[in-house]
This record gives C-alpha cells, sequence and structure tokens, in this order.
C-alpha cells in the first residue's frame, strides 16, 4: 500500500471523522485487488498507529453510515466498499 487517495465526497462528507476517513482510505487501498478488504483490525490498527478499539469504532461509523459492507464467509470478514461515495 503505497498511498490513500479520497474521493472529494469521502473529504467533505461531515456524516464520518477523519479517523472514519483515514480507516476508509486504508480500506479502500487494500481491497483495490480482488474488489474487498479482508484486513483484521489489528492489522489495520498497526498500519495507521490506532488502537485496535479506535479502528473497531470506525468500521462501525463507516458501516452506519453505508460506505462499507462487511460480510463474513467461511470464518473470514470481507470488507467491500459500497457506492455510497
Amino acid at each position: 500500500m503505497g498511498c490513500i487517495i479520497l474521493d472529494d465526497s469521502i473529504v467533505k462528507s461531515k456524516k464520518i471523522n477523519s479517523t472514519d476517513k483515514l480507516v476508509y482510505g486504508v480500506i479502500k487501498a487494500l481491497a483495490s485487488n480482488k474488489g474487498y478488504c479482508y484486513a483484521s483490525n489489528d492489522y489495520i490498527s498497526k498500519r495507521v498507529n490506532l488502537s485496535k478499539r479506535t479502528i473497531t469504532k470506525s468500521i462501525g461509523n463507516l458501516r452506519k453510515e453505508n460506505y462499507i459492507r462487511v460480510e463474513t464467509i467461511n470464518y473470514q470478514r470481507n470488507i467491500y466498499l459500497t457506492n455510497n461515495e
């Protein structure tokens, strides 16, 4: 993961905070190859130097505002971006 690119609509969104936007960017970068991200909260927390609790909260906020969709398939969590950008 070299860089994080956020769409203008994400940057301007007042529904989510700056931490949520950072987490969204990491998920988007990790999902670019397969169309989904399967990284754990621990992995994401280490990438952005935030606690796992903060990542869990941000993922919850992103789900609540319909920026991401989370599915569990064969005991693996997959995070998909929605078209809510």
